[in-house]
């Protein structure tokens, strides 16, 4: 039985260090790609989680107010909340509780309509808060620079009397 080598065919097996070469280059590229964008898609969460906990704030905040007419007066409060915009107690908390401080001010002048010859409107107050993401419960606004907190305004209606 003599066997010829020559109708053996020899098919290699594998793939060439070109293919290999080339598939590396563009799992690296995609890899590298990938990494890139990490750093602005956490920052990007970060940003969308300050905002959440701004609006929050501000619902709470401006809610408060609402119902206890507290816009008709010239004041400042202060609110204290955790990280997840939750009113905290700055009487009963920990040192970790505050996350968030912030300060409300209702101006002294109403808001001014277009149209109006320098007549107040008797049934629009701006209010203004000042939101500082510091676990500081003695926060100073007043000396701070304007860059290092939040300033929120909004006009709100009177109710009532």
């Amino acid at each position: 039985m003599n066997i010829r080598t020559s109708s053996l065919r020899t098919h290699s097996q594998g793939f060439s260090l070109v293919e290999v070469t080339l598939a590396l280059a563009i799992a690296a590229f995609g890899i590298t790609t990938i990494m890139g964008l990490i750093p602005h898609g956490v920052t990007n969460v970060r940003t969308a989680g300050e905002i959440t906990a701004a609006s929050r704030i501000s619902q709470h905040i401006l809610g408060t107010l609402d119902q206890s007419q507290a816009t008709g007066a010239q004041q400042k409060q202060r609110y204290y909340f955790d990280a997840y915009a939750v009113p905290v107690d700055p009487a009963g908390r920990n040192k970790d509780d505050i996350a968030f401080v912030a300060e409300v001010g209702v101006p002294a002048t109403d808001v001014l309509l277009p149209g109006n010859t320098g007549t107040n409107d008797a049934f629009l107050r701006r209010v203004t808060v000042k939101l500082k993401q510091t676990p500081a419960a003695d926060f100073n606004f007043t000396e701070a620079q304007p860059a290092t907190y939040k300033l929120y305004s909004y006009v709100v209606a009177r109710t009532g009397k």
